[in-house]
């Protein structure tokens, strides 16, 4: 980070336990000082600016800055220390790291050599991959945020990095630097991680030539070429060409993931070119792949490296192939209205003899539903919460309890059918999910945070266990006799537990993404969850193994999963990024019908549920509204 400047008059001197020393820098969203703690460690402070005081759009996009950078693994950012967004000035603490920016260095001293070239850019895909496996796109990577330390480079600035679950900005609002802007920014479509790939492959040929490979004069010149032109990578060593040019591919579907460019990275051959003087074996070469690979939690398979066990294929059941019967995917009703924003999350319910659906989000509002006409059951809960992350119910003898988790407020209760909140002593903290389970006859509450699963009473809110070390989605299970966590932690693995004694159950295996549900198919417990490329993966339980092949048939990543039986078959029921809901036969590993359409947007969440014996899927997504369709 650049040494930091003087403060001002009017910059505060003290914010919670941090003495600020001076000014870093300031963008667009806050502006970073240099402080310390109580022991006298250096740190690096972000406030938000105070003309956003009051405003929740920003408090929201500056608490989704916190949660984005505490989903990434920390050997490839700035460690998050601590954060309040509750403060009067809210403000995130970082790890301060003692190095300058890529932006800087170049302009400095020019071009990196080939041995700096080939470290930055092996580094610096390793970050990527990372911050794609945590399930966030960045948005806005350029030399500018890539921070050259003395262990590496660290990439910052999530400040309109949007958590991919969540997707929290609209497609239309170009953000980032147009000259390492790709261009479905530029045309206003909604970011994805091979928008990133494309901004890496700008970031590299600027390090390699002191200029980004579109130009860097007039912004309608730069922006010209970024949508019409190909890319002048005069100056980039042979070796790098190839993999730039791919990276910078107009479709973004013809661009290399973060996970395969690494790949690539390790394997390039440098024949292309004579040697240089000091270049960088090409054994070391690899081994810093290997080591970011295994950090970044990318699985892949490099030589040496023991191999996966040999996937399992399904054994379809002696049934028809999966068929959508008569009226399948027809809309129920017209859309329930109501959010003013994504809708993070939903939960089937009853009152009385009415089927409903809760579902909250991103507007930090509780609706409840009538299912079958999608009129309001009494008026809008209002929650004071950044956003709201999840919805389960429980149960408190007899009576039905509504637990909502989300950013800036923790967990909180309150009975279905009146809205009254209970009382409940559990910690605060960030919830990203939650499920209830019963554990020797009482209920408990399971709630994944970004630093550990927390078990606890859901009639008082004792603490039970905390486990791991943090995961992005939750499910609870009896299996065997036991009652069990099954959690898709946050370092890329799928984490087992004994829900009573938090003992670990099995090994862990890699998790193919952030979102998971458990279903019981081809004879055994399976976790099933969508993958980075936008395919269904099914994995045995006990092993990881994957069962048969992947369900291909989403074009955008799967951001939603639940799982159901239907007409006697396990499937299992997707939302995406493409705006559509799709469902699966888990026994026969066929799509059942087409997709359900509708959303003006991505899919946020998805339920199912059952009204006068019909079967419906329910989905809320990014407009703000909530659809069902018939099974």
């Amino acid at each position: 980070m650049p040494l930091p400047r003087p403060l001002r008059p009017g910059d505060p001197e003290q914010l919670g336990g941090y003495r600020l020393t001076g000014v870093i820098g300031e963008g667009g969203q806050g502006t970073v000082f240099h402080g310390e703690t109580a022991a006298g460690d250096p740190v690096a402070v972000k406030v938000l600016h105070a003309r956003f005081l009051g405003r929740a759009d920003a408090e929201r996009r500056f608490f989704n800055e916190v949660a984005a950078a505490r989903r990434v693994a920390e050997f490839c950012t700035a460690r998050v220390i601590d954060a309040d967004v509750t403060h009067d000035r809210p403000y995130i603490v970082s790890e301060y790291v003692a190095g300058e920016s890529l932006d800087a260095l170049v302009r400095r001293e020019g071009p990196r050599d080939a041995g700096a070239l080939d470290r930055l850019a092996v580094g610096t895909a390793a970050a990527l991959a990372a911050v794609h496996r945590a399930g966030i796109v960045h948005r806005d990577f350029k030399p500018a945020n890539v921070l050259l330390g003395a262990d590496g480079p660290r990439v910052i600035d999530f400040g309109i990095a949007q958590l991919v679950d969540a997707a929290g900005t609209e497609a239309g609002r170009v953000q980032g630097s147009p000259a390492y802007m790709s261009p479905e920014q530029l045309a206003g479509r909604r970011p994805g991680p091979s928008t990133d790939v494309f901004s890496w492959a700008v970031t590299i040929s600027f390090a390699a030539t002191g200029r980004p490979a579109f130009g860097d004069d007039s912004i309608p010149a730069v922006m010209n070429r970024i949508m019409r032109r190909e890319p002048d990578l005069t100056g980039v060593p042979v070796r790098l060409r190839g993999v730039l040019s791919d990276c910078l591919a107009k479709d973004p579907a013809a661009r290399p993931s973060a996970a395969q460019l690494l790949m690539t990275l390790v394997h390039l051959a440098d024949e292309a070119e004579p040697p240089r003087a000091g270049p960088v074996p090409r054994w070391a070469l690899g081994t810093l792949a290997a080591v970011a690979l295994a950090a970044a939690g990318v699985a892949v398979a490099v030589p040496l490296w023991p191999r996966a066990p040999a996937p399992v294929p399904a054994v379809a059941a002696p049934m028809s192939l999966a068929t959508a019967g008569p009226g399948f995917g027809e809309p129920l009703g017209t859309p329930f209205a109501g959010h003013t924003g994504e809708v993070l999350s939903l939960v089937p319910a009853t009152l009385g003899d009415r089927p409903v659906v809760v579902s909250a989000g991103r507007d930090g509002t509780v609706l409840v539903s009538d299912v079958r006409t999608g009129a309001a059951v009494g008026p809008a809960r209002r929650v004071d919460a950044l956003a709201i992350s999840s919805l389960a119910l429980g149960d408190l003898a007899g009576r039905q309890v509504l637990v909502c988790g989300g950013y800036g407020k923790g967990v909180w209760l309150s009975d279905l059918a009146t809205g009254s909140e209970l009382a409940y002593g559990g910690a605060s903290g960030d919830v990203v999910a939650l499920a209830t389970a019963r554990v020797d006859g009482r209920p408990v509450l399971v709630a994944a945070g970004h630093r550990a699963v927390h078990v606890t009473d859901l009639a008082g809110g004792k603490a039970l266990l905390a486990l791991g070390g943090g995961a992005s989605d939750v499910a609870t299970a009896v299996l065997g006799g036991r009652q069990e966590i099954v959690a898709a932690a946050l370092d890329g693995t799928v984490h087992r537990w004994d829900a009573a004694t938090g003992e670990p159950v099995g090994r862990p295996f890699p998790a193919p993404g952030t979102r998971l549900a458990l279903a019981y198919a081809a004879g055994r417990p399976v976790v099933v969850s969508g993958a980075q490329d936008n395919t269904l993966r099914v994995l045995d339980l006990e092993t990881g193994a994957q069962l048969g092949k992947a369900y291909a048939g989403h074009t955008d990543r799967i951001s939603a999963v639940v799982t159901t039986v239907l007409d006697g078959r396990p499937v299992a029921v997707t939302g995406s990024w493409d705006g559509t809901v799709r469902v699966w036969d888990l026994t026969s590993g066929r799509p059942v019908g087409g997709p359900l359409t509708g959303p003006d947007g991505w899919v946020t969440s998805v339920a199912v549920t059952e009204v006068d014996g019909l079967p419906l899927v329910v989905a809320g997504s990014r407009d703000g509204t909530v659809r069902t369709w018939r099974l």
